[in-house]
């Protein structure tokens, strides 16, 4: 199994069989929505309100925050029929999710919090054959069976990729800001991020979304704090992030997207089928080549441009700088696929940008590379969070 795409939140829930018993209430109190049409009296010296008829009054549940660790929420949520867990499972508890659990991993966390709860686990239930199939659906390809047990209304499935240095991701989605997938809009956000599709918001339920950023500054626009970003600077994770380039492409799946493409029942539901669709939905960023090498002169800063042009014409550039000042910038230019460890041969003196761009056009296309955990990551088995 592809174990570099995991699951990076779930929107999961499951209707109580008829006839069976209900379920304890999970909840963090009550929303009451109420009309003019009502009288203040008492009761017992009880300061009550009477509403004259039943649709002057509704109320709704308000979902419990369960929180853990590092930060980490989820919320939860049962009226005695139905239950629900929404958010980042897999981040629950632990600091960072650079790596995330696959699905099965993802469920067995999901029920670990649910039955802290009080509540059942989290079931597929059983398989039953639908009598009837609208027009839309025979269209879509929807199969023509339903379960019994839990269904995903959101899921976000994630996969990492390096590109080789954090000048080489920033190129890269200067790169992908150019493409375009078909009938779904994008946005852009600087060199930082690009989303392609409409994010879920207020009276708009989220359909589809693919989203790319860069991991390191992302994970340093959640410090909350300076403390917390010192440690974010310091910590293996970011430096890996940033050495290697790390970009992420998460793809956002809304209920009715789950449901044409079959994944909205936990019981017909596979990772397997996850990757697949995931590939599909990205090929175009994924499999679409540069036309050329990346194209980074204009925004390098001026003295690692400065630095880049003396290379070029064969200067030795610790001739030219002092010690510390060299490796800076040996170490700034391997960002942008150039090693100027070691002065560079060449016959002439090409002075210019131009001949710069041309050097970096004879170098390879960035490449990306899915990026599986190091042995090092903490992602604890979901067995030994269990115990």
């Amino acid at each position: 199994m592809n174990q570099t795409t995991f699951i990076d939140w779930i929107y999961m829930a499951q209707q109580r069989i008829s006839g069976a018993p209900e379920w304890p209430l999970v909840h963090d109190g009550f929303n009451l929505k109420t009309r003019n049409e009502f009288t203040e009296g008492q009761i017992d010296g009880t300061n009550l309100v009477f509403f004259e008829r039943p649709e002057d009054f509704r109320y709704s549940m308000k979902s419990l925050p369960v929180r853990g660790s590092h930060s980490t929420q989820v919320i939860t949520r049962c009226d005695g029929s139905e239950m629900l867990i929404s958010g980042n499972v897999g981040r629950f508890g632990r600091p960072d999710n650079i790596w995330n659990y696959q699905l099965a991993d993802t469920v067995a966390i999901a029920n670990e919090i649910v039955t802290g709860q009080g509540l059942p686990p989290f079931t597929p239930g059983e398989m039953l054959m639908r009598q009837t199939m609208s027009e839309r659906d025979r269209k879509n390809g929807v199969p023509p069976w339903a379960y019994t047990g839990a269904v995903f209304r959101e899921m976000h499935v994630t996969r990492n990729y390096a590109t080789g240095g954090d000048g080489i991701a920033k190129e890269y989605m200067r790169f992908i800001q150019g493409q375009r997938s078909a009938r779904i809009s994008k946005g852009v956000f600087g060199h930082e991020s690009v989303v392609f599709g409409e994010l879920a918001r207020r009276g708009k339920p989220l359909h589809k979304a693919i989203v790319c950023y860069r991991k390191g500054p992302e994970m340093l626009a959640h410090a909350k704090g300076k403390e917390q970003k010192a440690r974010i600077l310091k910590s293996p994770e970011y430096q890996l992030a940033m050495d290697t380039g790390l970009v992420r492409v998460e793809c956002k799946w809304g209920s009715h997207f789950l449901r044409d493409r079959g994944l909205r029942y936990l019981g017909g539901c596979t990772m397997a089928k996850i990757i697949s669709l995931f590939e599909r939905e990205t090929a175009f960023l994924l499999n679409a080549e540069p036309d050329r090498a990346a194209r980074v002169v204009a925004d390098m800063p001026p003295k690692i441009r400065s630095a880049a042009l003396h290379w070029i014409r064969g200067d030795d550039l610790r001739q030219l700088y002092s010690r510390a000042t060299f490796f800076r910038h040996v170490k700034a230019l391997r960002d942008y696929g150039i090693d100027a460890s070691e002065p560079r041969n060449v016959s002439g003196r090409p002075n210019s940008e131009d001949a710069l761009q041309r050097m970096l056009d004879a170098l390879p296309a960035f490449t990306l590379r899915e990026m599986a955990a190091p042995e090092w990551y903490g992602l604890p088995d979901v067995e030994r969070r269990a115990a």
